[in-house]
């Protein structure tokens, strides 16, 4: 199998077929392109501190679901111990 250019074109070839791109065209497009401006900085602190909340969340959901199937006898049966 072989890698190509598409302005230096490679007869044999595993496949047969050929992506036509406007290169020029995609060149002009990619000029006009335009920062993403910044809302807020995002450091690492607090990408942990939004992890640290979200993980604390789900245990604090998943204990509250524990308890209530263990609470009421007609769901105790979905409790699986081992």
């Amino acid at each position: 199998m072989v890698a190509d250019d598409p302005n230096c074109k490679i007869e044999l070839k595993t496949f047969h077929c050929e992506i036509i791109n406007d290169h020029e065209g995609l060149k002009k497009e990619e000029d006009h392109y335009k920062d993403i401006a910044i809302i807020r900085k995002i450091d690492t602190a607090m990408v942990q501190r939004n992890y640290l909340q979200v993980k604390q969340d789900v245990q604090e959901i998943m204990q509250s679901k524990i308890e209530r199937l263990l609470g009421d006898p007609g769901l105790l049966h979905l409790v699986l111990k081992k």
